[in-house]
């Protein structure tokens, strides 16, 4: 793991809640899901976020970060995941919230300092690649300096804190709870992000099925909060 100090700072920033980077604007379909459960608890939406984490976001965008940062050099092939990635989300809603987050994150970054020119960047900032926040989020954390397994595991846990924080502000779960589940799920954070970084891409899948429906419900609701 990195032990430059510069490093280690420009990712936490990277990785701030503060940092206007569009991730707090979605709930990646769980207001839909809490929505259709007006008497899921704690444990219930505990549970739910979890198996989204374990077999969802992790054998899928977890992995794709991975690739990314490996990738990070070459913006054809960072390019290539972009395209990759957007065949696995098969709704509008999940592709589009997936390339407003990776975008909107590029341009804090970018305005911020925390990256410079390269040709992905420009294909992204011409359209001519979707941008999609998995392989974003892996590109910059490998242009930051930081190893895999670190870069793995903050977009992991990012994700993780994303979700229970849109239940926070839905009114549906305390900011303790939320904080303590993270907390005691520790070992199933690690193990997504170390079992991402040695996933092929072939074996890539999602199974959050739930998740995904509810997603592709609450793209229709009228009355919303959150983006996705």
């Amino acid at each position: 793991m990195t032990t430059d100090p510069r490093a280690l700072t420009a990712w936490l920033q990277l990785h701030d809640s503060a940092l206007p980077a569009g991730r707090m604007v979605h709930s990646n379909g769980f207001e839909e899901w809490l929505a259709r459960r007006p008497d899921a608890g704690q444990v219930e939406i505990e549970n739910a976020v979890l198996d989204y984490l374990e077999f969802g976001y992790g054998p899928l965008d977890a992995t794709v970060t991975a690739a990314a940062w490996r990738a990070a050099p070459a913006a054809d092939a960072l390019i290539d995941l972009d395209e990759l990635l957007a065949s696995y989300k098969l709704s509008s809603h999940a592709r589009n919230a997936s390339s407003a987050a990776g975008t909107q994150l590029l341009a804090a970054a970018g305005q911020i300092g925390l990256v410079g020119d390269h040709p992905y960047v420009t294909a992204l900032v011409g359209g001519a690649t979707p941008g999609h926040l998995a392989v974003v989020e892996g590109a910059l954390q490998a242009w930051l300096g930081v190893d895999l397994h670190l870069a793995v595991l903050g977009s992991t846990r990012s994700v993780l804190a994303s979700i229970l924080s849109a239940a926070v502000r839905l009114g549906r779960l305390s900011s303790l709870a939320a904080q303590r589940i993270q907390h005691q799920n520790i070992d199933l954070i690690t193990e997504v992000a170390a079992a991402a970084c040695i996933r092929p891409l072939d074996d890539m899948s999602s199974t959050a099925a739930q998740i995904d429906i509810a997603g592709m419900q609450h793209e229709v609701r009228r009355q919303r909060l959150f983006a996705s």
